[in-house]
């Protein structure tokens, strides 16, 4: 199937407007309306997001969302440089139109600039992981650490975990041990 024509926009987190916010909050709970009491008074879940990119199809109506931030994690004894990915988002009317693939590839050519990332990294649920391996990532073994907001604990999971390689190759990644995102996931 042909992708739908859209537009792509990089928005860095601080140049978002109200209205912004509104649209992604409105696509965020119709994409997981699991989740729709969080997307009333927030546009993310966890750490801040440095930038999102938008796409809006012909009517400017926002049809896609993935919010991205920079960070330094610790994997075994060894510092990695990732952007951790969060609330990548198709509205279902759009879903299977080729906007989750053209998501991804706009992250990748804005990341693929960014020579002081090493990976992207992201977590998802299982059912949803095969997507991004297609699109280019790698699945990781590894259990991953982090903060929870909600319950306001450190805790160890086992979701889907994957990685993009940006600056550094799919085997530079650090095998083994713990994934350390040392803060909030995204």
């Amino acid at each position: 199937m042909a992708a739908l024509s859209a537009t792509t926009q990089l928005v860095a987190e601080n140049d978002l407007t109200t209205a912004d916010r509104a649209r992604i909050r409105s696509l965020l709970t119709a994409a997981f309306p699991d989740h729709a009491a969080l997307w009333l008074v927030r546009d993310f879940w966890g750490g801040p997001l440095e930038y999102r990119i938008l796409l809006q199809n012909v009517a400017g109506q926002l049809a896609a969302h993935l919010g991205f931030a920079r960070r330094l994690i610790r994997v075994n004894d060894r510092s990695v440089a990732i952007a951790g990915i969060a609330a990548v988002a198709i509205l279902p009317d759009f879903q299977g139109q080729g906007l989750g693939r053209k998501l991804l590839s706009a992250l990748g050519a804005i990341l693929a600039e960014e020579t002081s990332i090493d990976f992207g990294f992201l977590q998802c649920r299982y059912d949803v992981a095969g997507f991004y391996e297609r699109s280019g990532f790698h699945r990781i073994s590894q259990p991953v650490r982090s903060f929870d907001p909600d319950r306001m604990i450190w805790q160890t999971d086992r979701t889907a975990a994957l990685i993009l390689p940006v600056a550094a190759a799919e085997e530079d990644w650090p095998r083994g041990g713990i994934v350390d995102l040392m803060g909030m996931p995204w």
